[in-house]
């Protein structure tokens, strides 16, 4: 672990490589793939890690099928290493067990140290001699958490004081202070209970206002469709099929690998019965005696649309008489706010602060749009939400039952909704 030692009895040859006082803890060998470029075919690559945190390139030089040389060489400072699996165009990945695990890239050319944020610290070797003191071969790519080992902890409260309504007591949410890590890889961390969310995908999109996921069948399992709304324009993603997948790769010539990958991917589609030019408020599913609806709220509407068909059926507006059996005049302005939930109930905000509830109904296999009742408050509403909440209901609008692989969406009515005012 601390000398490097080539020794062949047929050759009568031994070389020692000195490689000072720090223990190598891993190894592995540096293997292109078929393809790619792997250098001199005379030479062996291996990469070690040591109990600083550096890692060491070893190259065995051949010639003839005999070791001529051996030279070492120090690329740069990562976490401890436990292991290190070379994955092929310079990438590396080093397990530690003693810090979080990391990505590495290892670059053609040597970089300052502060240009790729090294945590080597210039700490000198026991030597005096520091080769990563300015420049190093290896950026991070990518961390991964590893919280052990813990060599001690304490358990503090928060100054965030809760109160327990029902028990009548108040209490304080505490948080776990450790010690985590070893050498120059410790570190002090808060641990607390909550809920952590990991971006997976970023795309930029300029101006967006709303999205909606919605299902082209109520029951089904899967969402096929992202609404899209921006400024003064409605957008909307489909699934495609990964069979959908394999006609066009064939037509364009895909490769096999890319015919075989599962799932599908987003294409921009259309829904007839939505309206494209204008911002959406609000889109759902809906389910009604049996028929399968998606509502499309805009400014000027409120849209039912056929789920098989996705044409219109029926629409409501503000700014037209309806045929309902109320004897209150037909509420003018334009919408600002809806909700909705999936057994076909809808709220939609006027200008004016004007709260209209009303109702997909399907009767004789027509859907239509009742409306119900209207009313004006004091101010401006900035808010509403129509999703059931009933604390004596444990299935709320979202809720799913899965039972022998299909899934059972509730369509329970609210009988209350949230407004909020400006």
């Amino acid at each position: 672990q601390r000398q490097i030692t080539y020794h062949s009895t047929a050759e009568g040859a031994t070389k020692v490589l000195p490689i000072g006082q720090s223990l190598l803890l891993s190894c592995c060998p540096v293997v292109e793939k078929e393809g790619s470029a792997s250098g001199d075919e005379d030479m062996l690559r291996y990469l070690l890690g040591d109990e600083t945190g550096r890692i060491h390139l070893l190259v065995v030089g051949r010639k003839g099928g005999l070791v001529t040389n051996l030279h070492f060489e120090t690329l740069g400072t990562a976490s401890v290493s436990s292991a290190l699996v070379y994955l092929g165009n310079g990438m590396v990945f080093v397990g530690s067990q003693f810090a979080n695990s990391q990505l590495v890239q290892i670059l053609d050319n040597p970089v300052p140290v502060s240009a790729v944020n090294s945590s080597s610290g210039g700490e000198e070797s026991e030597d005096g001699m520091n080769p990563l003191e300015e420049t190093t071969y290896l950026q991070t790519l990518e961390e991964y958490t590893n919280l052990g080992p813990i060599v001690d902890f304490d358990l503090r409260p928060t100054g965030d004081e809760s109160k327990d309504d029902s028990a009548g007591t108040n209490y304080r949410q505490s948080v776990v202070v450790t010690c985590s890590g070893v050498a120059k890889d410790g570190t002090v961390r808060l641990v607390r209970n909550g809920v952590g969310m990991k971006e997976q995908a970023e795309v930029e999109m300029e101006g967006i206002k709303g999205m909606w996921s919605l299902r082209r069948g109520f029951d089904e399992q899967d969402d096929t469709f992202l609404v899209q709304s921006f400024v003064r324009e409605t957008r909307i993603l489909g699934v495609q099929s990964s069979k959908d997948l394999e006609m066009d790769g064939s037509q364009d010539g895909m490769d096999d690998d890319d015919e075989e990958e599962e799932g599908g991917a987003l294409a921009e589609v259309t829904i007839g019965g939505f309206n494209s030019s204008k911002s959406t408020l609000f889109a759902g599913n809906v389910s009604v005696r049996g028929a399968d609806l998606l509502v499309q709220v805009v400014d000027d509407s409120v849209r039912v649309v056929d789920s098989a068909t996705l044409d219109m059926v029926t629409d409501w507006s503000p700014f037209r008489g309806g045929d309902d059996e109320s004897d209150e005049d037909e509420p003018m302005g334009f919408i600002t706010v809806a909700s909705s939930n999936q057994s076909g109930q809808v709220v939609v905000a006027l200008r004016g602060g004007t709260l209209v509830y009303l109702v997909v109904e399907n009767k004789n296999s027509k859907p239509t749009i009742r409306k119900v009742k209207s009313i004006t408050l004091e101010r401006e509403i900035s808010c509403i939400d129509l999703r059931p909440f009933e604390s004596t209901s444990l299935s709320g609008n979202d809720s799913m039952e899965v039972d022998g692989g299909g899934v059972s969406r509730s369509t329970e009515m609210s009988h209350l909704v949230a407004v909020g005012l400006w």
